[in-house]
């Protein structure tokens, strides 16, 4: 545990000084403090995997899944969440702590799926909650009909996430409702946007957009 922990505080050093002329000290340290601390307090797995690893992966700041929930048009408490592209699991338990009534998630990486397992695993002994890995290739996944948040933080390139949308797309047609999507890092928003999302609140790291029913 202390080892993991201190891997991603190398790492976060290492990434601090570019950060800081980006966002600040202040902020970038705010930042840095959530990483490490949402695995201390909780005994899991969620640091970051460099790149050029084969399960390269970051996962979301608590920080910043905070703030841009605050600007969301709905309420979490009774709604079902699905994160494309789950990795160690952390949004998923973010959800949680957040007042989702249920979590899952999609991922492809076998190893990041067992890891996220355990990592819920490890959670729920403390906070019990509906919250479930499925090990899967996103761009086949079917949206169950009682989701109605889509979470991503920039999991896939253009042709990825452009199938994840009709799949959406497909799981409201058979089940009419409102859908909302929380995206951080949005690169490839023009997908939602012709799809007939509405953007809801944006700012330059993340991105609130509503479907209508």
């Amino acid at each position: 545990m202390f080892r993991r922990l201190a891997g991603q505080s190398r790492l976060i050093a290492r990434s601090f000084p570019a950060a800081c002329r980006g966002r600040g000290v202040t902020r970038t340290a705010r930042l840095g403090l959530a990483e490490v601390l949402f695995d201390l307090r909780h005994g899991t797995d969620t640091s970051v995997e460099p790149p050029g690893r084969p399960t390269a992966h970051e996962g979301t700041n608590p920080l910043l899944f905070a703030e841009i929930l605050r600007h969301a048009e709905f309420t979490p408490a009774g709604r079902a969440l699905v994160d494309f592209g789950a990795g160690k699991g952390r949004a998923l338990m973010l959800a949680a702590e957040h007042g989702f009534a249920a979590a899952t998630g999609v991922e492809s990486s076998p190893e990041l799926c067992a890891t996220a397992r355990a990592n819920i695993a490890k959670y729920g002994r403390r906070r019990p909650g509906a919250l479930s890995v499925t090990c899967a290739d996103a761009a086949s996944f079917e949206v169950p009909a009682e989701v109605s948040v889509g979470y991503f933080f920039n999991p896939f390139g253009a042709a990825t996430m452009s199938a994840v949308v009709d799949r959406i797309l497909e799981s409201l047609g058979r089940a009419p409702r409102e859908f909302h999507v929380v995206y951080l890092n949005p690169r490839l928003d023009g997908l939602f946007l012709g799809a007939g999302f509405i953007e809801a609140h944006r700012r330059p790291d993340a991105l609130l957009l509503r479907r209508p029913r």
